[in-house]
């Protein structure tokens, strides 16, 4: 992306968000598998042992021996299962503190003259082209599908690849939203396959018309 990049500090709005989120994953940390959850995993390994024991050879010895093996796994793998999750909490809202306390994220802003979505065909996501300037175009993927509420709009703010993965945000709207040229999405299909799938946050400088037009041929 040749666009760049600039620093200013967070939006009232931002912050707020930031906190909430860092008050909830403090209330996650703790985690949610107890010290009596690996007693009852304890009892009932020891139970089912003890039945698969008891009982002639048959179906139910086969599925009582292997709910007393996934028990005993259980008390087994779940406590480093459980110390990955927390250090990956901990780093999480290490990060997160961090950015809250520096007060700024890096942005870019753009001023769209129009904007195309190619909605997805399969499970690929949803395709914005974005027109920025004159016969330069912006390729903006929306995956997760979290850009539906405000997103498309002419004026908007793309956050830096750091920021994104700690807030889950990729776009700050700065104007209202509005209705999108639309690409066929079979046609979006068949252009990819023929040309190529277009990077997300990636620029080339090309004719909107004629790309919108060539998407569209491949109807």
């Amino acid at each position: 992306m040749d666009i760049p990049f600039k620093t200013r500090h967070f939006y009232p709005d931002e912050l707020r968000l930031l906190k909430t989120l860092k008050t909830q994953r403090e209330k996650e940390s703790g985690g949610k598998i107890k010290f009596y959850h690996f007693v009852i995993a304890g009892l009932l390994g020891a139970g089912l042992t003890y039945i698969t024991i008891l009982i002639p050879d048959s179906f139910w010895t086969f599925l009582f021996g292997t709910l007393a093996v996934f028990s005993f796994a259980f008390i087994v793998f779940m406590p480093y299962e459980i110390y990955k999750l927390r250090k990956k909490q901990k780093d999480f809202l290490r990060r997160l503190s961090a950015t809250i306390e520096k007060g700024t994220v890096g942005t870019c802003v753009i001023n769209a003259k129009r904007i195309a979505v190619a909605k997805e065909y399969e499970d690929e996501g949803d395709l914005f082209i974005i027109e920025y300037d004159t016969d330069k175009v912006l390729y903006l993927w929306d995956y997760d599908y979290n850009l539906r509420k405000k997103f498309p709009c002419l004026d908007f703010e793309i956050y830096d690849d750091n920021f994104f993965k700690l807030f889950g945000r990729q776009v700050y709207p700065l104007s209202d939203r509005i209705k999108p040229l639309t690409i066929d999405k079979k046609a979006k299909w068949n252009y990819m396959s023929k040309v190529g799938v277009a990077g997300h946050l990636q620029t080339e400088n090309v004719s909107f018309d004629k790309l919108i037009e060539d998407y569209n041929n491949c109807a």
